[in-house]
């Protein structure tokens, strides 16, 4: 067993976590520091080459969206590419939440020696960048076009640590009054929706937002992505589903649509759009599942 530990350098908690663990691990490993956006996609790349037998991402779901983009854009299939471990230490770790990953130090060690391997889904979307080129990118957790893709550009101004959850809310809070929903038309297999529309939702996990359960009936393994359409929604209904959301229990409203999928087109006015998290671009997108993108370690 080869480790190589990717810690996001910014991130006290990761930087502190790591300190524990290395003080106690027995297998041979490396540590590799990020250095900013997109340096963990390069460190994960660079680690692949030199035949690490896992990669462990101590950071949050930003930080593991660019180990799972570098993963991908290996060019290897699951069975080729190394272990991915997870010790959450990010804002969000929304990922984390599927697999019920503890964020103790002493849980990371004893599912290192003693974890069981699962496969993982991903999702690959073709986008508009920030600048105005269309690029394809990968995401393991969710992507959101509408109102999530401008909170989330908003939220990274200001979210740390513990009040992430808060800041989230506070995002939706000050924003969904005022937000103009766009019309947006969302194709699967089959067309299922047209019209204005609050959000839409690609989610491979059950969980985004730092803690919002969006899409129960997603699993991460069963090779589907889950759509999960917001269209006349308003603050009064959010608030009112805030707490089927927090629980991540399945919403009945006339204008939640729920649908899985192995591709999706969300086309109309062109609208933000974030990746696990991280605010990237706009539609028009295009959305296919990679089933068994990966192996991983769970508990």
């Amino acid at each position: 067993m080869r480790i190589a530990f990717i810690i996001h350098s910014k991130s006290a908690k990761a930087r502190n976590s790591f300190a524990e663990i290395s003080s106690q691990i027995i297998h041979e490993h490396v540590a590799f520091h990020t250095t900013g956006i997109g340096s963990a996609h390069e460190i994960a790349l660079g680690c692949i080459k030199e035949g690490y037998t896992h990669l462990a991402v101590l950071g949050g779901d930003g930080t593991l969206n660019e180990v799972f983009n570098g993963m991908i854009q290996s060019g290897k299939n699951a069975d080729e590419l190394p272990i991915l471990c997870i010790h959450p230490c990010g804002t969000g770790n929304d990922f984390a939440r599927n697999l019920n990953l503890s964020e103790k130090s002493e849980a990371f060690l004893r599912r290192l020696n003693e974890g069981s391997v699962q496969y993982s889904d991903g999702g690959v979307v073709q986008y508009t960048n920030l600048i105005g080129r269309v690029e394809m990118r990968y995401f393991i957790n969710a992507m959101d076009v509408g109102l999530g893709g401008l909170i989330s550009q908003r939220v990274n101004q200001y979210r740390r640590g513990r009040l992430a959850f808060l800041s989230y809310q506070r995002g939706i809070l000050r924003t969904l009054p005022f937000y103009f929903k766009t019309y947006m038309t969302v194709k699967t297999e089959e067309h299922i929706y047209s019209g204005p529309a609050m959000s839409v939702v690609v989610a491979n996990g059950k969980w985004f937002g730092n803690g919002l359960g969006i899409a129960p009936h997603a699993d991460v393994s069963d090779g589907v992505l889950n759509c999960v359409i917001l269209g006349r929604v308003n603050l009064w209904d959010y608030m009112l589903n805030l707490h089927s959301i927090i629980r991540c229990r399945p919403i009945q409203h006339k204008e939640i649509h729920y649908k899985a999928a192995n591709e999706i087109e969300i086309k109309g006015e062109p609208s933000p759009l974030e990746l696990d998290g991280e605010y990237v671009g706009f539609s028009p997108a295009s959305i296919r599942v990679i089933p068994r993108a990966i192996r991983l370690l769970a508990g």
